[in-house]
Protein backbone atom coordinates (compact mmCIF):
# COMPACT_ATOMS: atom_id res chain seq x y z
CA UNK A 1 0.00 0.00 0.00
CA UNK A 2 1.46 3.14 -0.47
CA UNK A 3 2.49 6.21 1.42
CA UNK A 4 -0.78 8.96 2.07
CA UNK A 5 0.96 12.24 1.29
CA UNK A 6 -0.67 15.60 2.53
CA UNK A 7 -0.62 18.38 0.45
CA UNK A 8 0.70 20.97 2.73
CA UNK A 9 4.05 21.99 3.50
CA UNK A 10 6.46 21.18 7.01
CA UNK A 11 5.74 24.84 8.15
CA UNK A 12 2.13 24.55 7.19
CA UNK A 13 1.91 21.16 9.33
CA UNK A 14 3.70 22.64 12.21
CA UNK A 15 1.60 25.25 12.67
CA UNK A 16 -2.21 23.62 12.45
CA UNK A 17 -3.74 23.18 15.51
CA UNK A 18 -7.41 23.68 17.47
CA UNK A 19 -8.69 26.92 17.36
CA UNK A 20 -10.09 25.61 20.41
CA UNK A 21 -8.27 25.25 23.84
CA UNK A 22 -7.73 21.29 25.02
CA UNK A 23 -10.17 20.64 27.60
CA UNK A 24 -11.07 17.34 29.24
CA UNK A 25 -13.61 14.97 27.93
CA UNK A 26 -16.91 15.31 29.02
CA UNK A 27 -16.40 19.16 30.10
CA UNK A 28 -19.13 20.90 30.82
CA UNK A 29 -21.01 24.25 30.49
CA UNK A 30 -19.31 26.46 32.83
CA UNK A 31 -16.52 24.89 33.32
CA UNK A 32 -13.06 26.78 33.96
CA UNK A 33 -9.72 25.85 32.85
CA UNK A 34 -6.37 28.25 33.51
CA UNK A 35 -3.23 28.51 31.59
CA UNK A 36 -0.11 30.17 31.85
CA UNK A 37 0.01 33.12 28.83
CA UNK A 38 2.02 35.73 27.23
CA UNK A 39 0.19 38.63 25.88
CA UNK A 40 0.54 40.51 22.77
CA UNK A 41 0.25 44.02 21.60
CA UNK A 42 -3.61 45.57 22.57
CA UNK A 43 -5.63 47.05 18.95
CA UNK A 44 -8.53 48.29 18.44
CA UNK A 45 -11.28 45.78 17.71
CA UNK A 46 -13.66 47.82 16.88
CA UNK A 47 -12.14 51.31 16.53
CA UNK A 48 -14.14 53.82 19.34
CA UNK A 49 -15.81 50.55 21.18
CA UNK A 50 -13.60 47.67 22.03
CA UNK A 51 -10.02 46.71 22.26
CA UNK A 52 -8.65 43.11 21.70
CA UNK A 53 -5.58 41.65 23.42
CA UNK A 54 -4.03 38.66 22.15
CA UNK A 55 -2.73 36.12 23.98
CA UNK A 56 -0.64 32.49 23.70
CA UNK A 57 -0.54 29.80 25.65
CA UNK A 58 2.94 29.43 27.35
CA UNK A 59 3.08 25.95 28.70
CA UNK A 60 1.46 22.17 28.29
CA UNK A 61 0.17 20.87 25.32
CA UNK A 62 -1.36 23.63 24.39
CA UNK A 63 1.66 25.75 24.12
CA UNK A 64 1.76 28.11 21.26
CA UNK A 65 -2.41 28.18 21.59
CA UNK A 66 -3.25 31.53 20.54
CA UNK A 67 -6.65 33.77 21.66
CA UNK A 68 -7.41 37.17 22.05
CA UNK A 69 -9.44 38.43 24.92
CA UNK A 70 -12.14 41.68 23.93
CA UNK A 71 -13.22 44.42 26.35
CA UNK A 72 -15.23 47.46 26.06
CA UNK A 73 -14.49 50.71 26.18
CA UNK A 74 -17.59 52.36 26.98
CA UNK A 75 -18.33 54.03 30.88
CA UNK A 76 -20.58 50.51 31.26
CA UNK A 77 -17.46 48.14 30.20
CA UNK A 78 -14.08 49.62 30.91
CA UNK A 79 -14.80 47.57 33.91
CA UNK A 80 -13.08 44.65 32.49
CA UNK A 81 -10.46 46.76 31.07
CA UNK A 82 -9.63 47.94 34.49
CA UNK A 83 -9.46 44.48 35.59
CA UNK A 84 -7.31 43.10 32.96
CA UNK A 85 -4.35 46.01 32.85
CA UNK A 86 -4.54 45.48 36.78
CA UNK A 87 -3.91 41.49 36.79
CA UNK A 88 -1.84 42.43 34.24
CA UNK A 89 0.43 45.24 35.27
CA UNK A 90 -0.26 45.55 38.70
CA UNK A 91 -0.96 48.98 39.14
CA UNK A 92 -4.56 50.92 38.59
CA UNK A 93 -4.57 52.46 34.86
CA UNK A 94 -3.47 55.61 34.49
CA UNK A 95 -5.32 58.71 33.72
CA UNK A 96 -3.73 61.08 31.15
CA UNK A 97 -3.31 64.96 31.67
CA UNK A 98 -6.96 65.22 30.58
CA UNK A 99 -7.94 63.17 33.64
CA UNK A 100 -9.24 60.58 30.71
CA UNK A 101 -8.10 56.40 31.28
CA UNK A 102 -5.62 55.35 28.80
CA UNK A 103 -3.02 52.30 28.76
CA UNK A 104 0.31 53.40 27.59
CA UNK A 105 1.75 52.39 24.36
CA UNK A 106 3.46 48.74 25.24
CA UNK A 107 2.09 48.61 28.56
CA UNK A 108 0.40 44.94 28.27
CA UNK A 109 3.17 44.09 25.61
CA UNK A 110 4.95 40.81 25.98
CA UNK A 111 3.67 39.90 29.80
CA UNK A 112 3.13 37.20 31.63
CA UNK A 113 -0.05 36.16 33.17
CA UNK A 114 -2.81 33.41 33.49
CA UNK A 115 -5.34 33.28 31.37
CA UNK A 116 -9.12 31.75 32.25
CA UNK A 117 -10.99 29.85 29.91
CA UNK A 118 -14.63 29.02 30.42
CA UNK A 119 -16.79 26.20 28.60
CA UNK A 120 -19.51 28.44 27.23
CA UNK A 121 -22.68 27.41 24.96
CA UNK A 122 -21.86 28.02 21.14
CA UNK A 123 -24.28 29.75 19.51
CA UNK A 124 -23.41 29.47 15.99
CA UNK A 125 -23.99 27.90 12.71
CA UNK A 126 -21.61 24.73 13.88
CA UNK A 127 -23.10 24.47 17.41
CA UNK A 128 -24.60 20.94 16.37
CA UNK A 129 -21.61 19.33 16.36
CA UNK A 130 -19.65 21.56 18.99
CA UNK A 131 -22.46 22.59 21.26
CA UNK A 132 -19.76 24.29 23.99
CA UNK A 133 -16.60 25.41 23.80
CA UNK A 134 -13.99 26.40 25.59
CA UNK A 135 -13.73 30.63 25.50
CA UNK A 136 -10.93 32.97 26.99
CA UNK A 137 -13.09 34.79 29.35
CA UNK A 138 -10.49 36.73 31.75
CA UNK A 139 -6.99 37.22 32.57
CA UNK A 140 -5.67 36.92 36.09
CA UNK A 141 -1.71 37.94 37.78
CA UNK A 142 0.56 35.29 36.59
CA UNK A 143 1.24 33.80 39.91
CA UNK A 144 -2.35 33.29 40.62
CA UNK A 145 -2.69 29.46 41.63
CA UNK A 146 -5.63 27.73 40.58
CA UNK A 147 -7.18 24.79 42.83
CA UNK A 148 -5.88 21.31 41.87
CA UNK A 149 -7.13 19.74 39.04
CA UNK A 150 -8.59 22.90 36.93
CA UNK A 151 -5.65 23.60 34.19
CA UNK A 152 -2.79 24.39 35.89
Amino acid sequence: MPDFEIPISQEEFEKAGSKFLGVPAGSKKGDVFFRKIETGTLDWDTPGTSFKLPTTVTEGTDKGHEEKLSFGVSADAIWKGKAIYKAITGKDMPLNKNKKPFIPDGALDGKKAVGVWQMVENKTASSATMPIYPKLVDIYPADYKAEAGLGI
